[in-house]
C-alpha cells in the first residue's frame, strides 16, 4: 500500500502538471482568446445601445442612491445613467439642459463689475435659461465673467479647462465662446447683463415648468460641488465648500443635527420687502424680520430640534436678534453666532444648505436661493421656514415649498 504522504504528493504534482498545462494553452492561444473577450464585451455594448435606441435611456435599468454632499447624507435620490454619463436622473425621470433652438445665441457677457451677491447671480443665470427657452436661443458665455463665477461658487472645479469647458456644454447646456471665430454661424447674437436677466420674466404661466428646469440646474451644480481639490476658472484653488461644516463640527457634521437661522435686515429693505411679501404670500413681516425667541421655538419644539446646535447667521444689522436669542434660556446655551455677514461665501451657504431644518428671510435674495437649493435636494417644507403667518397665539405655514420659485409671489425679489 503506497503511504499517504506520497498519495498526497502525487496528488499535487498532477494538479501542478494540470495547471501548466492549462497556462501553456492560455499562453499559446492567448490572441484567440483576447480577441474571444473583445467579442463579448462588443456584444454587451451593443446590447445595451440597442436598448437604448429602442427603448430610449430609460430601457437601461439605473440604480438611484442617496446623494451625500459634505458627508451628510441628503433627501435627494439619483442615478448616473450608465450609458449617457451625463444624464442625471430622478425618480426615473432623466434630465437633459436642451430645448428648441435656431442658429441664434444669448450671450451672457462679461459685466463691468459683479452684480450682487450669490443669490442675485443665481437668479440671473436661471433666468437667462428661461430667455433662451423662451426665445429658442442658444446660450453662451465668455470663460471669465459672471455665469462661471456663479457656476464654482459651489460647484465645477476642474484641473483642465478644456475638460470644463466640454463638461458645461453636456452638462448645462452653456457653451464657452472664447473668441470672435466661435460666434460664426450664428444668425443673431444677442448679449444681456446679469441686471437685465435678473428681472427678466417669463410670460403666461409657465413658472412650474421653469421650476422644475432650474431645480435640474441646481442638482448638477451640486453633484460636481467643490472639495479644494482643482481650481477655479481664475487660476486659483477652489473652495472647499465644505470647510464651515468641517470647522464648525470638527469631524461630526455627517451626523450632526442643526438648524440655521438667517436673519436678513438689508439697511431697512428687508422691511419693505416683506410688506410686499405679505400681499403675495400671506406671511406676517415680523416673524421673518424679527425672529424672536418665540418664533423660533414654535418652529423647532415640534421637530424636536431645541436640543441640538443653532446656528445664527446675521448681517449684524439688528443686534436686538441675537440678543433675544442669546438671552433665551432654551435658545441661547444652543446658540452659534456667525454674524457681520453681509454676504454668505459658498461654505457658509453649504451649511445653511444641508443643515436639518432653516428658517429663512424670503426677503433675501440669498435665502431665497438657500431655500431654492433645499427644495432641489429633497428637503420638504417641514424643514424649510420662509413664509408664517401669526395666527392667534400660534405661527403657521403659508404659501408652500414652491413659492419660492413663483415669479407672482417673489416678484420683488426674483
Amino acid at each position: 500500500m503506497m503511504p499517504v504522504h506520497y498519495k498526497l504528493l502525487n496528488t499535487m504534482n498532477i494538479r501542478r502538471d494540470t495547471a501548466d498545462h492549462i497556462i501553456s494553452i492560455i499562453v499559446k492561444h492567448r490572441r484567440a482568446l483576447f480577441i474571444i473577450c473583445a467579442a463579448f464585451s462588443l456584444a454587451v455594448s451593443l446590447f445595451n445601445d440597442a436598448l437604448y435606441l429602442l427603448g430610449g435611456p430609460d430601457a437601461i435599468s439605473t440604480t438611484e442612491k442617496p446623494f451625500v454632499m459634505c458627508d451628510r447624507p441628503t433627501p435627494l435620490n439619483y442615478a448616473i445613467h450608465p450609458k449617457m454619463t451625463q444624464q442625471v436622473t430622478y425618480s426615473g425621470e432623466p434630465f437633459v439642459p436642451q430645448w428648441p433652438t435656431q442658429k441664434k445665441l444669448l450671450l451672457l457677457r462679461k459685466d463691468d463689475y459683479l452684480f450682487g451677491h450669490i443669490g442675485n447671480q443665481i437668479n440671473s443665470l436661471l433666468h437667462a435659461y428661461d430667455y433662451a427657452r423662451d426665445h429658442q436661443l442658444e446660450l453662451g458665455t465668455t470663460f471669465h465673467g459672471w455665469v462661471i463665477e456663479a457656476i464654482q461658487f459651489m460647484g465645477y472645479e476642474s484641473n483642465d479647462n478644456k475638460e470644463l469647458r466640454n463638461e458645461i456644454r453636456n452638462e448645462l447646456g452653456i457653451t464657452i465662446i472664447r473668441n470672435s471665430t466661435d460666434l460664426v454661424g450664428y444668425d443673431e447674437v444677442i448679449q444681456l447683463s446679469a441686471k437685465d436677466l435678473y428681472f427678466y420674466k417669463s410670460p403666461g404661466d409657465n413658472w412650474e415648468s421653469n421650476m422644475n428646469f432650474h431645480i435640474g440646474i441646481l442638482r448638477r451644480i451640486f453633484l460636481r460641488y467643490n472639495r479644494a481639490l482643482g481650481y477655479a476658472h481664475h487660476g486659483l484653488r477652489a473652495i472647499n465648500v465644505c470647510r464651515t461644516i468641517d470647522d464648525l463640527f470638527h469631524g461630526s457634521g455627517s451626523s450632526m443635527k442643526y438648524t440655521v437661522i438667517h436673519s436678513r435686515f438689508m439697511e431697512g429693505r428687508a422691511q419693505f420687502k416683506l410688506n410686499q411679501l405679505a400681499k403675495t404670500s400671506g406671511l406676517t413681516p415680523k416673524g421673518a424680520l424679527e425672529m424672536s425667541p418665540k418664533y423660533i421655538r414654535m418652529i423647532l419644539k415640534p421637530l424636536g430640534m431645541l436640543e441640538h446646535p443653532i446656528v445664527l447667521f446675521s448681517d449684524g444689522e439688528l443686534p436686538s436678534v441675537e440678543e433675544g436669542l442669546l438671552r433665551d434660556p432654551v435658545i441661547g446655551p444652543k446658540l452659534i453666532v456667525l454674524g457681520n455677514k453681509t454676504s454668505l461665501t459658498g461654505p457658509d451657504t453649504t451649511l445653511a444648505m444641508l443643515s436639518d431644518v432653516y428658517i429663512g428671510n424670503p426677503a433675501s435674495v440669498t435665502s431665497g436661493y438657500i431655500a431654492r437649493s433645499r427644495h432641489a435636494l429633497g428637503y420638504n417644507e417641514e424643514q424649510t421656514y420662509m413664509f408664517r403667518k401669526e395666527h392667534k397665539d400660534n405661527w403657521i405655514s403659508v404659501c408652500n415649498e414652491k413659492c419660492i420659485f413663483n415669479p407672482w409671489v417673489m416678484s420683488t425679489n426674483l
